[in-house]
């Protein structure tokens, strides 16, 4: 069986000001940077077979520091990236209600959303979040994602078929990862856990190496 983990990034300036920070680069906390250590950590006791990272500064701080401890080359997905806010990027909520927006996107009665002038639709991220999983079902062995919380919420929202004004509800810590399973033959990817902490990801890479060297006389 194939194992897809996708961990969100670690906390940022932005996360701790509020700040709607889709698309941009933002430097990491003083938790952040304690986070990005502990996540690459993670990574390396997991032991994937690939690293597939956002293109942002907040993901690649943990890929390409888990792949240097690898040996190997994380690869670039612009599919991972953020969802865009639009006109409301790099401002607050309450900035953006002051302008008259709303997020999560108002969803209508006819079930669309309406973003802000020049963001993503739900219906926009939810698609590109389908597209990634429809690939990530042919993967094989052990698959490292990090990504961002909106794009994993929709990942879930897209796999379990969630409605527009619900998907986004779901609570994604910083550092915490999902992990899916499939058989790598092109069928859907199934949520294996959820909401997990570093320890636990780091957990499973060891039993997973104990599992797969055997005992040692």
């Amino acid at each position: 069986m194939s194992e897809v983990l996708f961990m969100r990034h670690p906390e940022t300036l932005g996360n701790v000001a509020n700040v709607y920070s889709g698309r941009v680069n933002v430097e990491l906390s003083d938790a952040g940077a304690r986070q990005c250590a502990r996540a690459v950590q993670t990574l390396v006791a997991w032991k994937p077979d690939r690293i597939i990272t956002s293109p942002l500064v907040r993901c690649r701080s943990i890929a390409y520091g888990a792949a240097l401890c690898l040996g190997m080359q994380p690869q670039v997905d612009e599919r991972l990236i953020e969802i865009d806010f639009g006109a409301i990027e790099g401002l607050t909520s309450v900035e953006a209600k002051e302008l008259g927006y709303r997020f999560p996107w108002p969803v209508d009665a006819q079930s669309r959303s309406h973003p802000a002038p020049r963001g993503e639709s739900f219906e926009q991220i939810l698609g590109r979040a389908q597209s990634f999983l429809d690939v990530a079902a042919r993967f094989q062995g052990r698959v490292a994602c990090v990504t961002h919380g909106g794009f994993t919420r929709a990942l879930l929202g897209a796999a379990y078929g969630m409605d527009l004004d619900r998907f986004w509800d779901m609570v994604i810590g910083n550092v915490s990862s999902q992990i899916f399973v499939g058989r790598g033959d092109g069928s859907p990817l199934q949520l294996a856990a959820m909401g997990l902490s570093p320890e636990e990801v780091a957990a499973r890479g060891c039993a997973y190496a104990a599992l797969v060297d055997g005992p040692h006389n």
